[in-house]
C-alpha cells in the first residue's frame, strides 16, 4: 500500500522531534549531504519546470493571456498589502500586552552540521528569469499563434512531469529529513522564543489566521469546502515548512493546487510567479517584527501615514526579492533605516528573528497561494474569460 506524501511528511517531522537526539552527529551528516545534493539538482531542474509550466499555462489562454496575468498580479499586489495592513491594525491594539525582551540573540552552541561532500550543478539560468522570459515569450506567442512552439513546450512539460513524478516527488521526504535533523541538532528556535516570544506568538498567530480567513473566503464562506481545501493544501505546506523554500515547493504546490481549482493550466501559470511575489507570510512576518522592535528600540510605533508609505515601499519591494534568500528583509534594510528610523542594531536583531522564522513564513507563503488561486479561478470564471 502505497502511503500518501501528506503521511510521510508528518512521519518524518514526528520521528526527527522524538527521535532525531537519537540520531549521530554522522548520520544527521549523511542526511544532510543527501538533502544539499538533491537541493541542487532541484535548483538545477527548477528553471525549466517553472519556464515551461508557466509559458504553457500562458499559451492555454490565447487572446486571454494578457488580462489573466493582469488580474493576478492585481491581486498579488493587493493580498500582499491587505495582509500587512490588516498586521499593522492587530499589533497595534496587541502590543499593549506583549512583553519583549532586548537583547542580543545568542545561538547555543551545538556541533554545526556540514555536508560530507558537495556537488556543484551549474546554474544555467535563474528560476525568476526564467519566469520572466516564460511570461514575455508566453504574452508574444499568445498573440502571435504558433503550433509549433506550443508542441515544443508540451512536449517540454510533459517530459519534466515524468520526471517530477517519478523522480522528485518521491524522493521529498528524504529530502525533507536532512533539514530538520540539522534544525534540530542546531536548535535555532529556543533562543528565539526566549526574547521576543510574544511577539513570535503574536506573528505565527496572525499567519495561521489569515489562512483560515483565506481559505474560507476562497471556498464560498463554506468551512466544510475550506477544511477540504486545506487538507489538499497540507502537503506543500509541510514540505515549504521543512526545506524553506518556496520556489523548491512548485512541483507539490503545483499539484494541490490543480486538486482544489481542477484547472492545470492556471495552476501551472499562476503558482511558479506566486512562489516568488506572493509572499503571505512575509507581509506579516516584516511588519510584525519591525513593530515590535520599533516599539521595544523607540518606546512609540510609526503612525497610520507614515506605516501607509512604508507598506507601499513594502508592497512593491515584494516583486523584487525573487531567488534572493531572505529576500523580503533584505530588500527592505534601506526602507527600515530611512522610514522608521532602525539602527544597526535594529537591523541585526530584526534579520536574525525573520531568518530564523524562516519556516514559518515561507509555510505560510507557500499556502496562502494555494488560497489565492483558488479565489482567482472563481474570479476568471465569474468574468467569463474561464469556462
Amino acid at each position: 500500500m502505497r502511503i500518501s506524501l501528506p503521511l510521510q511528511l508528518i512521519a518524518v517531522i514526528i520521528g526527527v522531534i522524538f527521535f532525531g537526539s537519537l540520531c549521530s552527529t554522522y548520520t544527521i551528516d549523511v542526511c544532510y549531504t543527501f538533502s544539499r545534493i538533491f537541493k541542487e539538482f532541484l535548483a538545477f531542474l527548477l528553471p525549466f519546470i517553472v519556464f515551461s509550466f508557466v509559458l504553457g499555462g500562458i499559451l492555454s489562454f490565447k487572446k486571454n493571456a494578457p488580462i489573466v496575468l493582469l488580474i493576478l498580479i492585481g491581486a498579488i499586489f493587493c493580498s500582499n498589502a491587505l495582509v500587512a495592513l490588516f498586521s499593522y491594525a492587530v499589533v497595534t491594539n496587541f502590543l499593549p500586552f506583549i512583553s519583549c525582551t532586548g537583547g542580543e540573540i545568542g545561538l547555543p552552541m551545538y556541533d554545526e552540521i556540514i555536508p560530507l561532500f558537495t556537488v556543484q550543478l551549474p546554474q544555467l539560468v535563474r528560476s525568476e528569469h526564467a519566469m520572466i522570459a516564460a511570461v514575455i515569450l508566453g504574452l508574444f506567442f499568445s498573440i502571435v499563434q504558433s503550433t509549433i512552439v506550443e508542441q515544443s513546450v508540451h512536449r517540454l512539460k510533459e517530459f519534466l512531469a515524468t520526471v517530477l513524478n517519478y523522480t522528485v516527488i518521491p524522493l521529498l521526504p528524504f529530502y525533507v529529513l536532512g533539514f530538520l535533523l540539522k534544525i534540530r541538532h542546531e536548535g535555532a528556535f529556543l533562543p528565539l522564543m526566549q526574547h521576543y516570544g510574544s511577539a513570535v506568538v503574536l506573528l505565527i498567530a496572525l499567519q495561521t489566521l489569515c489562512l483560515i480567513l483565506y481559505y474560507w473566503v476562497a471556498s464560498g464562506f463554506s468551512a466544510t469546502r475550506a477544511l477540504g481545501a486545506v487538507n489538499v493544501a497540507v502537503p506543500s505546506y509541510l514540505t515549504a515548512f521543512s526545506t524553506m523554500s518556496s520556489t523548491a515547493t512548485v512541483p507539490v504546490s503545483v499539484e494541490t493546487a490543480v486538486r482544489n481549482i481542477g484547472n492545470r493550466p492556471l495552476a501551472q501559470m499562476a503558482m511558479p510567479i506566486m512562489a516568488n511575489v506572493h509572499l503571505l507570510g512575509d507581509s506579516i512576518g516584516v511588519p510584525v517584527l519591525a513593530l515590535t522592535t520599533t516599539l521595544l528600540f523607540q518606546g512609540c510605533l510609526p503612525t497610520l501615514p507614515v506605516f501607509l508609505e512604508f507598506l507601499l515601499y513594502f508592497c512593491t519591494s515584494m516583486f523584487a526579492v525573487s531567488g534572493i534568500p531572505g529576500g523580503a528583509i533584505i530588500v527592505m534594510i534601506p526602507v527600515l533605516k530611512s522610514m522608521l528610523g532602525f539602527t544597526p542594531e535594529m537591523i541585526s536583531i530584526i534579520t536574525a528573528l525573520y531568518l530564523l522564522l524562516d519556516s514559518f513564513g515561507t509555510a505560510a507563503n507557500v499556502m496562502g497561494d494555494g488560497a489565492l488561486v483558488i479565489m482567482v479561478n472563481k474570479l476568471l470564471k465569474r468574468l467569463k474569460i474561464l469556462a
